[in-house]
């Protein structure tokens, strides 16, 4: 991977937003889509002027003469998604840090190698999570999601169209049941849920913490033996409703391994980040296995992949 690429691409996409920022005065999220949709589809120049068709075209042009591998394309992305973000006054928290996702790719690559597999986000956004694994992943890998708002569901689709991945996105509600059955969930969960047509047994039982019900909801969508891997904050097992949760885990599955981030990983205040990885089969008398981590720094690359790797074995 280039970084000097990450740079070029994003420029590239930059310039092309802009000139429909300044001829259609839509703003830089709607552009970022048109843009985003005119490179894998094709050229929408309707109602453009003739000098910013020439323009945008130029741009166009330049991109289809250059190379980008897909995790350039990703990161560039992000850094465009985070200006569209700014111009509506989304939250930037909607999409999880490279290091959680790098993380989560390294897991499942460790656990599953280079067997084909399919993932299934339940907390969509953007789509920056899934698209990650995928581009870091060298198999076969089908893609899903949920995600209940339209735009983001647009976003998600267009970007990772461009990264030349292709995703089928349930547009619903996280807690909604879906029609999916694969190897592996993962998700970046926080909040609660007040929907009262949930039809959840922990829902029923007073639970209405967010990634509680999430664990309940997306379960039965996994096969056997496979996994959930969450990104979760570090008072997970505190909330209300962990022993409910504890009990209905017992007899469908089981809470195999944490992995402790850097506290730097999160802004001051923040009570930490997390990740919880789960395995559908009921193992007895088993210790979940815990992880600390104490720096990111490149220095710890290597020994960070042997400690993940030693856990996994564990597992």
């Amino acid at each position: 991977m280039n970084f000097e690429k990450v740079d070029l691409y994003y420029d590239f996409v930059d310039r092309a937003c802009m000139i429909l920022y300044d001829d259609l005065h839509i703003d830089y999220f709607e552009a970022l889509i048109r843009v985003s949709r005119d490179l894998t589809l094709s050229f929408d120049d309707s109602k453009l002027s003739e000098e910013a068709i020439k323009n945008i075209e130029e741009v166009y042009n330049a991109i289809s003469l250059e190379n980008f591998y897909n995790e350039e394309i990703r990161l560039a992305l992000e850094l465009l998604i985070i200006k569209a973000f700014k111009h509506i006054n989304f939250s930037l928290d909607l999409m999880t840090p490279d290091t959680i996702n790098y993380l989560i790719a390294m897991i499942i690559k460790i656990k599953y190698g280079e067997k084909a597999i399919s993932i299934l986000d339940t907390c969509l956004g953007t789509g920056n999570l899934i698209n990650a694994i995928s581009n870091n992943m060298h198999q076969e890998i089908e893609l899903y999601g949920i995600e209940k708002n339209e735009s983001l569901v647009k976003l998600a689709e267009a970007v990772t169209n461009l990264q030349n991945n292709q995703i089928e996105i349930f547009f619903q509600d996280a807690l909604r049941r879906i029609a999916y059955r694969g190897d592996v969930v993962v998700g970046d969960l926080e909040g609660y849920s007040y929907d009262e047509s949930v039809d959840l047994e922990l829902y029923h039982q007073g639970v209405r913490y967010f990634p509680f019900l999430v664990l309940e909801a997306r379960l039965e969508n996994i096969v056997d033996d496979g996994y959930f891997i969450y990104a979760i904050d570090n008072d997970f097992f505190s909330q209300s409703g962990s022993e409910k949760l504890k009990n209905f885990l017992l007899d469908k599955a089981t809470l195999v391994g944490l992995i402790v981030l850097p506290s730097q990983i999160v802004k001051e205040g923040h009570v930490g980040k997390s990740i919880l990885i789960g395995k559908k089969t009921v193992m007895k008398n088993y210790n979940m296995a815990i992880l600390r981590l104490t720096s990111f720094e490149k220095a710890e690359a290597e020994k960070l992949f042997i400690q993940i790797q030693d856990m996994m074995e564990q597992i």
